[in-house]
């Protein structure tokens, strides 16, 4: 279990950081994605625009260090939980808002995101699950980190791109092409 928690922290870290720094990279168009959100309030959609790459940070900076995987854990599971309610909320309302979660993005959120970010509310779980019960050690077995480390890797690179592995299982009318 401490291999799947390993792996789990990893891929965690990662994506926190990636999705921090691309958003801090790109501040207007993730704060002009805000905008698509008629649920937040429009006077907390600047802060968010700050705060969401910082809570990001700090989650990754909590998992990097050893004595506060747990605490890292935690908040990334707290903190999924809304990156999963925001997609369902636009889906829900039909709205087309750009997701900017790595970046400058151009699709808008779907099933994908909301799958997504499932997946990473569920690591966030399991790894929490796991360091409450067994503590937070890393293992100690080369093979095992090294398949943890390869998992994470394949985790991460699934999470970053679920746009461009979206758009290979979109139909051609779908994707503005026409069809026979």
């Amino acid at each position: 279990m401490l291999y799947i928690s390993f792996a789990c922290r990893l891929a965690l870290v990662a994506v926190m950081a990636l999705a921090a720094v691309a958003k801090l990279r790109s501040r207007g168009v993730f704060a002009a994605s805000l905008e698509g959100f008629d649920f937040v309030p429009v006077r907390l959609r600047r802060p968010l625009a700050v705060l969401v790459p910082a809570a990001e940070l700090l989650i990754a900076l909590l998992l990097a260090v050893p004595a506060t995987v747990t605490a890292g854990f935690l908040a990334a599971a707290l903190f999924c939980c809304g990156l999963t309610v925001v997609p369902i909320l636009v889906v829900a309302r039909g709205k087309q808002v750009k997701c900017a979660c790595f970046g400058a993005g151009e699709v808008p959120m779907g099933g994908w995101h909301i799958a997504r970010n499932a997946v990473l509310l569920a690591a966030a779980v399991l790894g929490s699950f796991v360091t409450i019960r067994l503590g937070d050690g890393v293992p100690a077995q080369i093979p095992g980190i090294a398949l943890a480390v390869v998992a994470a890797g394949v985790l991460t690179t699934v999470i970053v791109f679920v746009d461009d592995i979206a758009a290979l299982f979109a139909s051609p009318v779908a994707a503005g092409k026409s069809g026979r």
